[in-house]
């Protein structure tokens, strides 16, 4: 209760258009809440169908205290589970990813089905019901080959997400990609200063020479609203998705497209192709793809490779990326890419996001720090933040409701 009147009069005490104040960012109890009001209750992306290619294989992906596997089905499809053994509670999958024909238990050898079916207990009285005793689901969504979970038992509608962005990723054809590399980091920082650092270019000009080589526009000294017109006319004419999706009252995803600079074919540090084009693209005049599923999904995609950003909080203090770089599936490393060309451009760019979250966070734990006010063209870390403390009102209405 103590925990609720506190965040409640946080919530209250908000200045409109003015960035949070230092509890939001460093308090245990305000994470907490969080993990109430946002985690445990939208949709986190997990990984992607490249992730799991053929029956049985699986990943694990870890959110506070819950383990979740995600595993790939005889048909196809994708189901998720909490990995926690219906005897008495052990982890069944050890490892981050691996093959599985049944889900064995190490402990006791009590073994699943791919759809979390308790097929055999060894031992145990022959009036036990196996039917009662499978994993417990994990709802879960898959729209153009991306896998988001969901830990409550009524998650928002995802129908508008997928409706939505089955246009934009259709070309990319995720069912015929291929994971090239990923890389992990443990920030520290809080993961709240994650996302609105990818909300804005206003630090783009001076931190990122190499995204703003890419990409008109982002370094806020002109404007590409011409270049934008003329390749959305070539977008339409390849059967390309065009039409942004905004966030909008309480919504939770974003989409854009928008073009490179002239004469720059992907994202790479020289401007040129990294692989093959992916899917349906036949050249490499797609521009760029931004995808954004609040809390923990990013993604951009040029014609040739996609990068996913997956965002984890570990704590008020700590956070954790993992970033995927997938391919289409017949390009071959080493003769249609190099992994050198392909991360390099990302890696660089991340890693100057990185420092300046942590940063960011150094200075906000300071004794004199205090909230100051978003410049106009950060008008999408403010939805951001809106967006969150609704999330988080919602959490001390329900709070209050069920004491």
């Amino acid at each position: 209760m103590k925990r609720s009147i506190k965040l409640k009069k946080l919530l209250d005490n908000y200045q409109q258009g003015w960035s949070l104040e230092q509890p939001f960012y460093l308090d245990n109890d305000v994470f907490n809440a969080e993990l109430d009001a946002i985690w445990k209750k939208y949709w986190l992306f997990a990984g992607t169908i490249a992730d799991i290619p053929k029956p049985g294989d699986y990943f694990t992906y870890k959110v506070h205290n819950d383990s979740i596997i995600i595993i790939r089905g005889n048909k196809g499809e994708v189901f998720a589970h909490y990995n926690t053994c219906r005897h008495r509670g052990s982890l069944i999958c050890l490892e981050e990813k691996g093959r599985a024909p049944k889900l064995v238990c190490p402990y006791h050898q009590w073994v699943y089905d791919k759809d979390g079916s308790l097929v055999n207990a060894r031992l145990m009285p022959d009036d036990f019901d196996k039917s009662e005793h499978g994993l417990h689901p994990v709802k879960v969504e898959v729209t153009g080959g991306f896998i988001f979970i969901s830990l409550s038992d009524n998650p928002p509608d995802f129908r508008k997400v997928a409706d939505d962005y089955f246009p934009f990723l259709a070309p990319y054809k995720l069912e015929n990609a291929k994971v090239a590399f990923k890389k992990s980091y443990e920030l520290r920082t809080n993961w709240k200063l994650v996302a609105e650092n990818f909300r804005e270019c206003y630090h783009c000009g001076p931190a990122h020479p190499e995204y703003c080589s890419a990409v008109i526009g982002a370094n806020m000294k002109e404007s590409a609203a011409e270049v934008l017109q003329e390749r959305k006319v070539e977008w339409e004419r390849s059967g390309l998705a065009v039409n942004n999706v905004e966030f909008e009252n309480d919504s939770f995803h974003f989409a854009i497209r928008y073009p490179l600079r002239p004469g720059v074919l992907s994202y790479s540090t020289d401007g040129t192709a990294v692989a093959i084009p992916m899917g349906d693209h036949k050249d490499y005049n797609a521009g760029v793809l931004g995808l954004v599923v609040l809390p923990n999904f990013w993604m951009d995609a040029v014609s040739d490779y996609m990068w996913t950003m997956r965002v984890t909080p570990m704590g008020p203090s700590k956070t954790m990326i993992d970033l995927a770089w997938l391919v289409d599936k017949n390009a071959i490393e080493g003769e249609h890419y190099t992994l050198e060309h392909l991360t390099e451009f990302w890696k660089i760019t991340g890693e100057q996001d990185w420092k300046l979250c942590e940063n960011n966070f150094a200075g906000i734990e300071s004794s004199r720090y205090q909230p100051g006010p978003y410049a106009p063209i950060e008008i999408d870390v403010v939805k951001f933040v809106d967006w969150y403390l609704n999330r988080m009102r919602d959490g001390v209405l329900e709070a209050a409701s069920a004491s």
